[in-house]
């Protein structure tokens, strides 16, 4: 019989242990190398979050800096406008004094630098204006006024400009433009059929029910812009009224006494 080669056992176990240490050394690094690998993309997203979130922070606090510009612009030109009332004195110009009539009793008055409409007593619901600038037979213009709310039912105290006003008579044509105390805004045009509504009922978050709001009008032949507080709110085309001139004025709604300011008006022809 030929040799047989007989491997002892002993060297046998001795090769599979070295063997499975070796796979469970190999599956050790494998294991360690998917864990670092899990963490270095954990840490890569954070980094990218976090770099996203920056640049996020910045882009926000670059459009913030740029409307506060922008406003700051916008204010500064205002300031130079060819007609300004800060209403600091009664003025022959201005529409004031006590009111009875057959739709409300109150007062007008200037009265600490501020035009006050003192709606005492409501007999019907009203329009009432008080022409501002009737100079010149106004067509381009840039104009503004400031107006607060101070009392009145909810929703049914409103004000803001009468523009392109007849010189002729209200029922001959004027626009209209009003912010309310719920802040909704309104546009109109008064013609010899009455009141047609432009936008009838439009809520706007740039409107401070309890707070100073500016309001602005731009018109360039039947191109109107409308901004409330460095916000635009509406655009129009409409070509019903060429030129004519410009007064505050108040809407109520409600049988009840209201309480409205205005200050700081402002018209530049263009």
């Amino acid at each position: 019989m030929g040799d047989i080669n007989v491997v002892p056992k002993k060297r046998f176990f001795k090769n599979d242990r070295m063997f499975v240490c070796s796979m469970l050394a190999f599956y050790g690094v494998c294991t360690i190398g998917v864990i670092a690998l899990l963490f270095w993309g954990l840490d890569r997203r954070n980094k990218t979050i976090s770099t996203n979130a920056t640049a996020t922070g910045i882009a926000v606090a670059t459009q913030q800096a740029q409307a506060t510009a922008t406003a700051i612009a916008r204010l500064t030109e205002q300031e130079q406008y060819k007609f300004i009332e800060r209403f600091d004195k009664d003025s022959a110009r201005l529409f004031f004094g006590t009111q009875k009539n057959e739709y409300w009793e109150g007062e007008v008055k200037v009265q600490d630098g501020v035009y006050v409409w003192d709606v005492e007593k409501v007999n019907k619901t009203f329009v009432y204006w008080g022409d501002m600038y009737e100079k010149d037979t106004i067509k381009d213009f840039d104009a503004y006024v400031d107006i607060k709310f101070i009392e009145g039912p909810y929703g049914d105290v409103c004000g803001g400009l009468i523009f392109r006003k007849s010189l002729k008579g209200w029922n001959h044509g004027a626009y209209s433009f009003s912010i309310c105390n719920d802040s909704h805004l309104e546009i109109y045009y008064h013609g010899a059929d009455g009141w047609d509504s432009v936008t009838n009922w439009l809520h706007s978050d740039s409107i401070y029910p309890a707070d100073w709001n500016r309001i602005e009008v731009s018109a360039r032949g039947d191109q109107f812009v409308f901004t409330v507080n460095n916000q635009l709110v509406f655009e129009m085309s409409d070509d019903r009224q060429k030129e004519g001139g410009l007064a505050v004025f108040i809407e109520i709604e409600e049988k009840s006494p209201s309480i409205i300011w205005f200050d700081n008006f402002g018209f530049q022809g263009r």
